[in-house]
């Protein structure tokens, strides 16, 4: 004589099933996501680097209140300085800087600068892509 299905079986592979596909859509999910902020990542420092080694300074001249520097920017992409620094002191562009590629731009910081004095000057944009030079008045 066959044995009746109990009915309590049937609904303990029903919640096995559900909790396999929950963890298989979140081990997929977290695979896609993997993928999305590695290339993110890649991007990011491939174009930081290309920025890094793009700007050199041709020259700079300053008197009592400004100094004014010449930047060439060999890169690929427009450099925007958003940010300056004088001996690591947030000082003002009198202007806003952006040098398109194989171009030469100048920044204009002002301040009160004394004779006989060397600053180090920092110009920096939103991606850390900096130049920072020596100037002696």
């Amino acid at each position: 004589m066959k044995q009746p299905h109990p009915k309590r079986a049937c609904k303990g592979s029903t919640a096995v099933f559900a909790v396999l596909l929950l963890v298989l859509i979140t081990f997929v999910s977290g695979i896609l996501f993997y993928n999305f902020v590695m290339s993110n990542i890649s991007f990011a420092t491939n174009t930081y680097n290309t920025q890094m080694v793009a700007l050199f300074l041709k020259s700079f001249s300053m008197n009592a209140t400004h100094i004014v520097a010449l930047i060439q920017n060999t890169g690929t992409s427009i450099f925007e300085a958003t940010n300056a620094y004088v001996n690591g002191l947030i000082t003002s562009l009198v202007t806003l800087v952006q040098i398109a590629p194989n171009a030469v731009g100048s920044a204009i910081l002002q301040g009160d600068f004394l004779p006989g004095n060397t600053y180090t000057v920092k110009l920096a944009n939103i991606f850390s892509t900096e130049v920072t030079f020596q100037v002696s008045f």
